[in-house]
């Protein structure tokens, strides 16, 4: 199968929940089928939803990044955000300047392009991708770190790099990513990851339904119109067009499910503690 088919300023007041389905929008269960209605809401499956939970997702993402004056200071003495602050390894020889020059950059447009562009060229899915937002979310509750401007592009590479090894079964190797994002080399991606999963104490695991509850809170955000175009008119998303060329692609519920048992029989991802249990 294709793998892509496959406190304080915390996102607190956003973070995940058990809650209940929003905007009349249900995920379909494995065996339903496409476009039901059920008590006058419509079932989807997850297949059809990627491309607006994907500009959905960015969207969440994008709006918590913060860049004004304050953060610094009140992060002074985090060394979770002393650690991923990304200027600090911006002395590599010969680095392109492209990525020094648009750190402090977190427009729509940017913060859109760059996940897209990781997203394509590293063959990543929409599920892993979703999965790393919960797991950032955690993080975050655990770091109490400011997802600012230089501190968003390593922790969301971290993260879709965890996720990806959960949810993958031939993951991306952190040497991979390391060659599309030459900020950071290897070593570096290996001694971050091994500080993320620290703090969040190993909880990786996703249930079906956090996954479903997340993915339905996703689908009420009103996405910025830039990102909805850069979504739009990506490579990413035409390369999942054409990989949804057959009907009746996997519900939501399967999409978790598959990450679920991945947790429980990691493979090549390596062994992150199938026991652990979701955040409350």
């Amino acid at each position: 199968a294709s793998r892509r088919c496959g406190q304080a300023d915390a996102m607190a007041d956003d973070e995940l929940d058990d809650g209940q389905p929003h905007g009349g929008v249900v995920m379909c269960k494995p065996g339903s089928l496409c476009n039901d209605t059920r008590m006058g809401e419509t079932t989807q499956r997850f297949s059809a939803l990627q491309q607006p939970l994907l500009c959905a997702a960015i969207h969440f993402f994008h709006r918590h990044i913060r860049s004004d004056p304050d953060v610094l200071p009140r992060m002074e003495g985090n060394q979770m955000f002393k650690y991923f602050f990304e200027v600090q390894y911006h002395n590599k020889p010969d680095l392109n300047r492209i990525f020094p020059e648009s750190v402090h950059d977190c427009s729509p447009l940017h913060v859109c392009s760059f996940i897209l562009s990781i997203l394509h060229q590293g063959i990543f899915s929409v599920s892993a991708f979703i999965v790393s937002i919960i797991y950032l979310s955690r993080f975050k509750e655990q770091s109490h770190i400011t997802l600012h401007a230089c501190t968003w592009r390593p922790l969301f590479l971290t993260s879709l790099l965890l996720a990806d090894k959960m949810w993958e079964d031939k993951p991306v190797r952190n040497s991979s990513l390391a060659k599309l994002f030459p900020v950071l080399n290897n070593a570096e991606l290996n001694k971050m990851e091994g500080e993320f999963l620290g703090m969040v104490r190993f909880n990786v695991l996703v249930t079906p339904d956090l996954f479903c509850s997340f993915c339905e809170k996703l689908l009420v955000e009103q996405t910025h119109q830039e990102i909805t175009r850069c979504v739009a008119n990506s490579e990413f998303v035409a390369t999942l067009q054409a990989d949804d060329g057959s009907v009746g692609g996997p519900s939501v519920q399967q999409e978790s499910q598959g990450a679920s048992q991945t947790q429980q029989d990691p493979g090549p991802g390596g062994d992150f503690g199938a026991g652990a249990h979701p955040a409350p």
